[in-house]
């Protein structure tokens, strides 16, 4: 059996395309509920995770895996890290924390279950698609964690309203 449809599809989940529209969504539910600071939390991860990982695809200069047979097109960037999988983390991560402040305890253990899941999927995906180094993926997501937890462990000291 060949996961080759799968791979293509969930690969999305991780790009710009996807993220960017969800992060607004997400953004503006939380702007109406008064979440300011998950508001915050989403816009600075995101943007943070972005802005390294495109930084650091152009200190490293990795060039991409050498493959003959592609199932999508060989995106034209640097290899390292990889930002759909940094891309993926910062989001479903913001969100599976959002989820967990917000949501009763067995919808919350579902969308952290979920997110956790579609993060996996990003990342091995890039690895199918050999578009990546598996390397390129675990660097991606460790950046990508690192940024969301600094980010939730610094907003507190922000002093803004918790909102609702």
């Amino acid at each position: 059996m060949s996961y080759d449809s799968f791979f293509t599809s969930i690969t999305w989940l991780g790009s710009l395309y996807f993220i960017l529209p969800s992060s607004a969504a997400l953004g503006l539910l939380l702007l109406r509920s008064g979440r300011m600071q998950e508001v915050l939390m989403l816009t600075l991860s995101l943007t943070a995770t972005v802005l390294t990982v495109h930084t650091v695809k152009l200190i490293i200069r990795r060039p991409r895996p050498d493959s003959p047979e592609l199932l999508v097109q060989m995106p034209a960037d640097w290899s390292f890290p990889s930002a759909h999988t940094a891309q993926a983390t910062a989001f479903f991560l913001v969100v599976a924390l959002v989820a967990l402040r917000s949501l009763p305890l067995p919808t919350a253990c579902i969308t952290a279950a979920v997110s956790a899941l579609v993060i996996v999927g990003v990342g091995w995906s890039r690895v199918y698609l050999q578009v990546h180094y598996l390397s390129d993926v675990l660097a991606g997501f460790l950046l990508a964690v690192l940024l969301v937890a600094a980010i939730h462990f610094l907003l507190p000291y922000l002093h803004l309203p918790r909102g609702k």
